[in-house]
């Protein structure tokens, strides 16, 4: 697996984006996770509770992008009650691998 740079790949705005939507149902989160998961826009989705019903991490071109994927995924969702975005200015870290636990039973689980 290869990490790319997104702003050398003409995708420079990192938006997190919480939404929470009208109806909370199973049917209704399933829909609108698997609209979220769809969109190229989308690099990470996160159901998450308390608070806002997911966290979006996307990555897109500019500001205009980004409001192109309101409209497509956030404005024409009858069920998308209130989102709200933050724009990254700066990332400190970003790691995405994971350490082996050397000590990890059978099971899965870690030793205690």
């Amino acid at each position: 697996m290869a990490l790319l740079s997104p702003a050398k790949l003409g995708a420079g705005l990192t938006a997190i984006v919480e939404v929470t939507l009208d109806r909370q149902g199973a049917e209704h989160l399933a829909a609108f996770e698997a609209r979220a998961v769809a969109d190229e826009a989308v690099r990470q989705c996160y159901r998450v509770s308390p608070g806002p019903d997911f966290l979006l991490i996307l990555q897109v071109r500019d500001m205009p992008g980004y409001h192109a994927l309101v409209q497509r995924l956030f404005t024409q969702d009858a069920n998308v009650r209130n989102v709200k975005a933050f724009f990254s200015v700066s990332r400190a870290k970003f790691e995405p691998s994971l350490a082996l636990l050397a000590a990890a039973t059978t099971s899965g689980s870690p030793a205690p």
